[in-house]
């Protein structure tokens, strides 16, 4: 499943990132890599973008960002 796939309240853990170049990078530099956990915190109402938690910090993704990130819960 994909990070945008994911309950909110639900933790689940980071599998693998399908991006390249500079957006690849700019997950990196945001803590997501494989293997870090990460909660989903909320939607907003057309669920676009998503607040993700990783490594304490609050982020936002937009979707098409979120479906590069596969997860799986704990």
């Amino acid at each position: 499943m994909t990070l945008d796939e994911i309950q909110t309240n639900k933790v689940a853990i980071i599998k693998e990132i399908n991006a390249q170049g500079m957006l690849l990078q700019k997950l990196y530099d945001m803590g997501f890599i494989e293997g870090n956990k990460i909660k989903m915190i909320r939607k907003s109402p057309l669920s676009d973008p998503i607040e993700v938690e990783v490594l304490a910090y609050h982020i936002s993704l937009r979707i098409q960002e979120a479906k590069s990130i596969k997860v799986t819960y704990e």
